[in-house]
């Protein structure tokens, strides 16, 4: 005796629960339908009615088919066991609201604080261009240094003495960020 073949997809196991979830939702659609509106076709003392041999009639046929959906639903529970959801999801179907408003108001949410941050950074550059700006025209030894925006390692300009007692002069070796040099005094 040979084994029955596997199928040649098998749909990934989040698609399988969609599915059933699905088929589920349209039973239990029609078995409301069925209850809300009963035909005389839909009892099971109907002869050659949809529902004739069936105990319960359609209701007790959908009823059945329910609970065999649910049955299949418990069974692919393993599939999908290490699926995290966020609270806020449940919350949501809970109070049966539509579980895509939590997505919409994450991104919203999401959108808000990087509009933020892009203004925060904004006000950082133009800041930053003020600054070398005005530092510029108070230091116009410097203008050269600061007009390039990447000068991390300009040379430290000599500074003469002028009271003739102190002079500082710049010590080799590697330089700091933003264009800073370690100064000596010598005496």
């Amino acid at each position: 005796m040979t084994a029955a073949p596997p199928p040649a997809t098998a749909a990934p196991p989040r698609l399988q629960i969609e599915q059933s979830l699905e088929q589920l939702l349209q039973t239990l659609l029609e078995l409301g339908i069925c209850a809300s509106d009963v035909q005389e076709s839909a009892l099971e003392s109907s002869p050659n009615g949809v529902a004739s041999g069936v105990p319960g009639g359609l209701i007790g046929r959908k009823a059945q088919q329910t609970i065999e959906q649910l049955g299949r639903l418990h069974a692919q529970k393993d599939l999908v066991a290490n699926v995290n959801i966020p609270i806020e999801v449940i919350n949501f179907v809970d109070q049966g609201k539509n579980p895509h408003m939590h997505t919409k108001n994450f991104i919203e949410r999401l959108s808000g604080e990087n509009m933020y941050t892009n203004g925060i950074l904004s006000a950082v550059s133009d800041y930053r261009d003020l600054l070398r700006a005005q530092m510029g025209e108070a230091f116009p030894d410097l203008a050269d240094a600061l007009s390039t925006p990447g000068a991390h390692s300009a040379p430290a300009p000599s500074v003469p003495a002028t009271n003739g007692s102190h002079s500082s002069t710049a010590v080799p070796g590697p330089s700091g960020l933003n264009g800073e040099v370690k100064m000596e005094d010598a005496r």
